[in-house]
């Protein structure tokens, strides 16, 4: 059995992450740290009274490394920066996988526009994997020690551009609109995610700076061939809990739309929780899953690719399990091959 543990167990990844682990037959989760909560884990997350005996304890990710085979960091970025560095400085052979943005950018000055702070440790994030198996890493996981885990935009934007990319095949710069729920926005509310605000209304935010964007264009860029064109990220606050569209607009030469097309089928024909279906996604659809549904549209020059995903299950913690299977050597499905809860 992989023995795992969770620094940052009260927010909705640390929470997500314990309820995936519950359905996972290889890992178990030993240890669930908290700054703030003290206790049995139910108190915090009711749904997980009588399934989870843990109590959430306040050692260090120094202390917990050495006695786990898997760490997830599911704390704020900066915490998350030095966590990381003290991990693996007490437990070299231990695997890292970090669910906040302080190890996407692999340049410090990058990562400093994006998240505001210096890294304190910018060699981690040079040492750290982009975690998104289905975008051409899933044998460079499979050895890392650290793996930053992707953001829930950018894990939509490039499921939706990654192929065509990849496969030579836009011509133009690309858009991506994507919308995500009131979880996005963290477990501490704020103006962004207060449901009297939030319920009834739907409105773009951070447009074209938002900064998942970096990660997008650094992650197209990993092993393309030749200058990838430009990308532009348009996020949007739906009225909705959990789950998350993306719709990516990407110019093509006419005449080699359905190769196109083709090109996603091919990428994601082995994939084992993306599934491309011949009409357009819904967030209903993956709710509660780590399953992604994609779609393509195609019009005179035009690709239209459309990802829906659970922003807290593939586009956060069910990523992070599946980065950790890969990390262990199991089949990178193992324990999230369940379906969501329909309407």
């Amino acid at each position: 059995m992989i023995r795992a543990g969770i620094v940052g167990g009260t927010g909705y990844g640390g929470m997500e992450l314990l309820r995936l682990s519950l359905q996972h037959p290889q890992l178990e989760v030993v240890a669930l740290t908290s700054r703030s909560e003290h206790g049995p884990v139910g108190a915090a997350h009711p749904h997980l009274r009588g399934l989870v005996e843990l109590e959430f304890d306040d050692r260090t990710p120094q202390e917990l490394g050495p006695e786990v085979d898997v760490l997830f960091l599911a704390t704020p970025h900066g915490a998350a920066a030095s966590a990381a560095h003290a991990a693996l400085s007490a437990a070299p052979e231990l695997r890292v996988i970090d669910l906040s943005g302080a190890h996407r950018l692999a340049d410090p000055a990058l990562h400093a526009a994006a998240y505001g702070f210096e890294h304190p440790h910018p060699e981690r994030s040079a040492q750290a994997i982009y975690g998104l198996p289905e975008c051409g890493a899933r044998e460079l996981v499979a050895d890392a020690r650290l793996v930053a885990n992707p953001g829930c935009h950018a894990t939509a934007a490039l499921l939706a551009t990654w192929p065509l990319v990849h496969e030579g095949f836009v011509t133009g710069p690309m858009t991506v609109a994507s919308a995500t729920g009131s979880t996005g926005a963290g477990a501490h509310p704020g103006a962004g995610s207060h449901h009297p605000r939030r319920s009834h209304d739907y409105r773009p935010y951070r447009p074209l700076r938002h900064q998942h964007a970096p990660e997008i264009r650094a992650c197209l860029a990993a092993g393309a061939e030749g200058e990838v064109p430009p990308l532009h990220l348009v996020p949007h606050s739906a009225p909705l809990s959990r789950g998350l569209l993306a719709t990516a607009f990407c110019p093509v030469a006419p005449g080699r739309e359905q190769a196109a097309v083709d090109a996603v089928h091919a990428t994601y024909e082995h994939a084992p929780l993306v599934r491309v279906l011949d009409q357009p996604p819904a967030v209903h659809a993956v709710a509660g899953s780590c399953l992604a549904d994609v779609s393509v549209a195609v019009d005179d020059g035009m690709v239209c690719v459309m990802v829906a995903l659970d922003n807290l299950g593939h586009g956060m913690a069910g990523t992070a399990m599946q980065n950790a299977n890969l990390m262990c050597g199991l089949p990178e499905a193992t324990g999230l091959l369940v379906p969501g809860a329909g309407p």
